[in-house]
């Protein structure tokens, strides 16, 4: 840290008599000293350098400060912009605690996903643990959508994180406030925008390396009233520019002999766990029901496991797209969202058990055929479900 070293001035003085090397390519390197951001080297613009990069912004030169300060505050072992020849990465923040080694990488400004799981699966092939924080906030509150509507960026979503059977969230580190801001309890309403409780902490109050149990946070309940309102709005849109048949989703509803206006209201329930689904909860809750119903004619009963293995089906033809994320083991957590929109169904009398994970279908339901009968059927679930927290 320069500024640590040396003060601004001296720093002048250093530049005025001094030519700097890069110390793995030999270039020269150019000293910036400005009055709003923290002294730093950069190559020269057309540098061969591999680990030449795009502009350090000043708050991923202020949020590495801070970061790096933080580890040094708990007494570990902390190297900056440490480069590892092996694997051509230069790692923020190289930490080493109890003689494990974590990579550091404090994230600004969006990079592709596939660059993401580069620079992942380079430090695990060495048993160095990497550590990804996202620079500034994680989200964007969402103006005239209720306190707990909030839109999220692809690439903020490439940082999603779960615990299990609990929630998802999303976290990020703010250099301004010095904090953590944490995104909680994840629903999703559409492909970016989420039902969730927004929370900052200072960065001071965490300890390295971060844990699960020190985002857990409280609940909030979400209206089963509003979810309905927001899920026929999206039906609308979806019919109005969906293109129908050209639409994979609107075909099957209509090849189903149904119109998606009317479709049930079990089919898009809000869930705790299914967060890791990109389309809207009607899409892959309408396959999952379609699929249920082709295998329940053809035996007694469907499994947990059958249900999962019908899901990566459709995902294999992208009809179902799960997000990217490193931080998510896909399989283990579309298993726990089936679990949760199995037992829901059962307990709203849908369906019924037949053994443990095994399902069976109720053959008294009854599907809308106006609005009048929708409403019915949104407030008898509203009635009997419990809030979704």
């Amino acid at each position: 840290m320069l500024t640590k070293r040396f003060t601004r001035n001296e720093l002048q003085n250093l530049r005025a008599s001094n030519t700097f090397y890069c110390r793995d390519c030999r270039e020269p390197l150019i000293l910036k000293i400005g009055n709003q951001i923290t002294p730093h080297f950069s190559h020269y613009r057309h540098s061969d350098c591999v680990n030449s990069s795009e502009p350090e912004s000043p708050m991923h030169l202020q949020g590495k400060k801070d970061l790096y300060l933080w580890l040094k505050g708990q007494d570990l072992e902390v190297t900056l912009e440490q480069y590892i020849p092996s694997i051509q990465q230069r790692a923020d923040l190289l930490v080493r605690k109890n003689g494990q080694l974590f990579a550091v990488e404090y994230q600004c400004s969006p990079i592709p996903f596939r660059q993401i799981m580069k620079r992942t699966e380079g430090y695990k092939s060495l048993n160095i643990l990497p550590v990804w924080i996202l620079g500034g906030y994680p989200c964007r509150k969402e103006a005239g959508k209720g306190p707990d509507v909030f839109t999220c960026t692809d690439f903020q979503l490439y940082f999603l994180r779960y615990i299990r059977k609990h929630y998802f969230y999303l976290f990020s580190y703010f250099p301004k406030k010095q904090a953590l801001c944490m995104l909680f309890r994840m629903v999703p309403a559409s492909s970016r925008r989420f039902h969730a409780l927004y929370d900052e902490k200072p960065l001071s109050s965490f300890a390295f390396p971060f844990t699960d149990v020190q985002f857990h946070t409280k609940t909030f309940p979400l209206s089963l009233v509003d979810w309905f309102s927001e899920r026929r709005n999206w039906i609308r849109m979806k019919v109005q520019f969906g293109k129908a048949f050209l639409d994979p989703f609107l075909r099957q509803v209509y090849e189903s002999g149904l119109h998606p206006l009317f479709l049930p209201s079990f089919i898009g329930l809000p869930l705790k766990q299914m967060a890791i689904c990109k389309q809207h909860p009607v899409v892959w809750q309408f396959y999952v029901w379609k699929d249920f119903s082709s295998a329940i004619m053809q035996k007694a009963c469907v499994s947990l496991d059958e249900m999962v293995s019908l899901f990566f089906r459709r995902v294999g033809k992208k009809e179902i797209e799960l997000r990217k994320t490193p931080f998510v083991h896909e399989k283990n957590v579309v298993k726990v969202m089936l679990f949760e929109y199995a037992q829901t169904l059962t307990r709203l009398g849908y369906w019924e058990e037949a053994g443990k994970t095994k399902y069976m279908m109720n053959k008294n339901i009854c599907f809308p055929k106006n609005m009048e009968e929708l409403d019915g059927m949104e407030h008898n679930i509203t009635l009997r479900l419990p809030p979704i927290l």
